[in-house]
């Protein structure tokens, strides 16, 4: 009984991006993070009433990417004595903590209670994308055929995030899971079952028309087929034929409904991902990269201040700046952690985020990859590039996601560290 409840209190952290806004808060965020914290302490709780404090401190030990992570917090959290707002940073700091007590009730959880995080994770999965590409889906039937509506993008179709850029990168990710089941399935009408998941999954990828999510999910893609073919798995020819048919046939049933006799909407935006000197998006993301390496270059060790690049970042983009709308993030995580809390904290945090990749070249941990331990391999590859392109760190729905992928690699690795061992 107590092992089903620890199940669906690490299935709410899962899926605590269906925890809507209340009316009183500003945004959802703000909620979904109450949230946590109220799981965090039922979470700590119950793992206490199983081990002793001193027990659960030596094992974390052990864990070099739960060490990374929690230095890197602590490097931030160091940084708020040189920020010129420091309430600022005391508020986003309080949501860093929050993600920090999040990963090690979620790893204390499943390593004391034996839960198998992995297979979890996965069901998880699978479950999230079919609720997030089902409503999305459902906004698209009701805004454009039901209310006769013409197709713009926008947030009308965001889902249950807060816009269409966090909603292309979240199914990005968790659809790569499903073509794992469809490379990996036995049975015929599984086959078909997760065919139809892919189909609803890449139907959202066209209605939400992210550029990066496109190139997230065709690199994950990518990676699968090259893993399927170098590793033999079985059936790779009959399983890629069928991602590729799904695929077609979400990318011309969704073409049905939102293009126009005069304009290709999803034609035209996958043939913008591109360098372009004109591309407004890209214009000023390169702007905001180029603040952040001056910040990083300015204060190098401590940074600004962790919570603070809205306030720092007027000074550079003043002259672009309309009305009262501000570049709130840097739009790369990696140059905001250097820029907000230094080079030793960003250094942290990187290690945090490719060690599993290093784990698996240095140990030779690749000799006994399994497509399984691959697939986690590549939804971390997406929160990477979603790192580079957007600021996953300061979204519930994402950042949760990494620390059940890393949680999971932390088993797996160990797992078949003591294999080779």
């Amino acid at each position: 009984m107590i092992k089903k409840l620890v199940i669906g209190l690490i299935g709410c952290y899962f899926f605590v991006f269906l925890v809507n806004n209340l009316q009183l808060t500003f945004d959802r965020y703000s909620t979904q993070l109450l949230f946590l914290s109220i799981l965090n302490l039922i979470s700590f709780s119950i793992a206490l009433n199983k081990v002793s404090l001193i027990k659960v401190v030596t094992d974390i030990r052990k864990e070099k990417l739960i060490l990374f992570y929690s230095a890197f917090m602590i490097l931030s959290g160091i940084s708020i004595v040189v920020a010129s707002n420091k309430s600022e940073s005391l508020v986003v700091y309080s949501q860093y903590l929050t993600f920090l007590f999040a990963f090690l009730s979620i790893f204390i959880l499943c390593k004391y209670f034996k839960i198998n995080l992995i297979t979890l994770t996965i069901n998880f999965c699978i479950i999230s994308v079919l609720i997030e590409s089902t409503y999305i889906l459902y906004q698209l039937i009701d805004n454009v055929i039901v209310n006769d509506n013409i197709f713009k993008r926008g947030n009308a179709f965001r889902g249950f995030t807060a816009n269409v850029n966090i909603a292309a990168f979240s199914i990005a990710a968790k659809s790569q899971v499903i073509i794992y089941k469809i490379f990996t399935s036995k049975s015929s009408k599984n086959i078909f079952f997760y065919s139809i998941i892919l189909f609803i999954a890449v139907s959202c990828l066209f209605i939400l028309l992210s550029r990066g999510g496109f190139m997230a999910f065709f690199f994950g893609t990518f990676c699968m087929f090259i893993y399927s073919f170098l590793f033999k798995v079985d059936k790779k020819f009959k399983s890629s034929i069928i991602v590729i048919i799904t695929i077609l046939v979400s990318y011309f049933s969704i073409s049905s409904i939102v293009n126009s006799d005069s304009k290709n909407i999803i034609g035209d935006r996958i043939s913008a991902i591109q360098i372009d000197e004109n591309d407004q998006s890209i214009n000023e993301r390169l702007r905001f990269y180029s603040a952040a390496l001056t910040s990083i270059k300015n204060k190098p060790i401590l940074g600004i201040g962790v919570g603070n690049w809205k306030i720092e970042s007027i000074k550079y983009d003043a002259k672009y700046l309309t009305g009262y709308r501000i570049p709130l993030h840097a739009h790369n995580d990696f140059l905001q952690v250097g820029a907000e809390s230094g080079l030793i904290a960003l250094m942290f945090f990187i290690s945090f985020l490719f060690y599993p990749f290093y784990s698996l070249l240095k140990k030779g941990l690749y000799k006994k990859l399994d497509m399984k331990f691959f697939v986690f391999l590549v939804m971390l590859s997406i929160y990477i590039i979603d790192s580079l392109l957007n600021f996953p760190l300061a979204r519930p729905v994402s950042h949760l996601l990494l620390l059940f992928i890393v949680s999971s690699l932390i088993f797996k690795i160990n797992e078949l560290e003591n294999i080779t061992n």
